[in-house]
């Protein structure tokens, strides 16, 4: 199954077509947060952008460091709702990365603001 392609487009605006973890420019792979054979879905609240394959870069750490995915967000558990599990994202205005809530929309809050 492919993702649709203004579902995509979303993705790369909000990431400014970066990493959404380490922040490098050019990342191309979506990166399904809770598994599709978990019940993970095409919403953006479930997707990252990441540099890298599924053995390679970013996207590679996530599959191999699965602790180190869950704590930080990049991972979501079956039972989990990705809208409601904050996530480490890279903010290239700050340069670093920040814990924000992901929306279904293609924008994020970072946690703690007020809403």
């Amino acid at each position: 199954m492919t993702i649709k392609a203004n579902t995509r487009i979303a993705l790369k605006e909000r990431a400014q077509n970066c990493c959404e973890m380490c922040g490098r420019w050019g990342a191309t792979n979506a990166h399904h947060r809770r598994n599709r054979s978990q019940g993970g879905d095409d919403e953006l609240s479930n997707l990252l952008l990441l540099c890298g394959s599924g053995t390679t870069g970013c996207h590679g750490f996530v599959t191999t460091e699965p602790q180190i995915a869950k704590r930080m967000g990049w991972t979501v558990r079956r039972i989990s709702s990705p809208r409601e599990v904050p996530v480490w994202r890279f903010d290239l205005s700050l340069g670093e990365r920040v814990e924000v809530l992901l929306d279904n929309a293609g924008g994020y809050t970072t946690v703690g603001e007020a809403a």
